[in-house]
């Protein structure tokens, strides 16, 4: 699994994208989910090469009062697709968010940020659309 973090709109997904053609896997729009399409994805079995803004499958998540689910669900999703890139938002920088619950899901974010980063082959942060390894 590859993990690929960094602010928003700062070129993650196409840096994913450009590295597995690199590497010639090619990732297709439908090898590519988005994060509130996990469940779907993984009921279909279909083909999962990215997986972009998990961050926004967290917040679906704890929004509906399922936070319990987003651990065994990212478990499940490692074991069906060992190779697959996650792409995220880091969205625990700048003001604390005043609302409880705003800062529960950052924190979230961040559990999950750190859980991925230790079972990742690698993790890479964009900034400015430029990557700078981590891992």
């Amino acid at each position: 699994m590859e993990l690929v973090i960094g602010g928003c709109f700062q070129g993650k997904l196409a840096y994913a994208e450009q590295e597995l053609a690199r590497r010639g896997i090619l990732a297709g729009t439908e090898e590519i989910i988005e994060g509130v399409q996990i469940r779907v994805a993984l009921e279909e079995g279909r083909t999962v090469r990215i997986l972009n803004h998990l961050h926004l499958w967290v917040r679906d998540r704890m929004e509906a009062g399922r936070e319990a689910e987003l651990m065994p669900g990212l478990e499940t999703l490692l074991l069906k697709y060992p190779d697959l890139w996650i792409v995220c938002d880091e969205v625990g920088y700048g003001v604390v968010p005043v609302e409880k619950t705003e800062r529960a899901y950052r924190e979230m974010v961040g559990r999950l940020l750190c859980f991925l980063a230790q079972k990742a082959e690698h993790v890479v942060r964009i900034v400015g659309g430029m990557p700078m390894t981590i891992k």
